[in-house]
């Protein structure tokens, strides 16, 4: 009987260690998971910021304004720099991830309870107010919650064709003043974003009795 006992003292003993080495085991690999997946993630950032340095000074001043206009960090700018190796393309990446939301986080969201049509709608509203989709997406929710696009959206953060196109509110204004119409102020607009003109010197030709159309056909060094 007393052996009997003693044989189960030694098996409680033995699966209690036994638990142990699997707690401890687990703790061990957990804690170097973390360890690894955090000097992984500092060797990420680390290169990031090396391909910034990199850059000339041009090429720091381009990354720098495209983080500003895209809300992000300069080095994820110069990530997608050095992948491309095209400032043309970068932009063409950066705009398609500010102005739309992708398919595989679009699907996500549905599942977790957002609508199509709220993550169509936040693509359509992200090009007239200037406002990132994904942000937009989350700041209107989910059908549950029950949010209205109005308390998400001000009438004034609304962006008129001219503003989408790069003039500022008060460069349409000005054109305003001078009676151009909406299609003319477009015009203007295009002209500008092509280079054609900078807005001085559209100004400058309007108030020299110029006319939109005259504009168009002839360049800055014809006049």
């Amino acid at each position: 009987m007393k052996e009997l006992i003693n044989k189960k003292k030694k098996i409680c003993v033995i699966g209690i260690l036994i638990v142990l080495l699997f707690a401890i085991t687990g703790i061990l690999f957990s804690v170097l998971r973390n360890s690894n997946q955090s000097k992984k993630k500092q060797s990420v950032e680390k290169q990031k910021e090396e391909n910034y340095l990199s850059f000339c000074d041009s090429d720091r001043e381009t990354a720098d304004l495209y983080a500003e206009f895209y809300e992000m960090s300069r080095e994820d700018v110069a990530e997608r720099q050095v992948k491309t190796k095209d400032w043309e393309k970068t932009a063409e990446e950066l705009e398609k991830a500010f102005f739309t939301i992708p398919e595989n986080e679009k699907y996500q969201m549905e599942k977790d309870g957002y609508s199509l049509e709220d993550l169509q709608e936040a693509e359509r509203l992200s090009v007239k107010t200037g406002r990132k989709a994904i942000e937009l997406a989350k700041a209107k929710g989910t059908v549950s919650d029950n949010r209205k696009w109005s308390e998400v959206v001000k009438d004034s953060e609304i962006l008129t064709t001219e503003e989408q196109l790069g003039l500022t509110r008060e460069q349409v204004k000005t054109l305003e003043e001078k009676s151009l119409g909406k299609e003319e102020r477009v015009e203007v607009a295009i002209l500008i974003m092509n280079e054609t003109y900078t807005f001085d010197e559209v100004i400058e030709k309007l108030e020299a009795g110029m006319t939109v159309k005259e504009l168009k056909k002839k360049p800055v060094n014809g006049l």
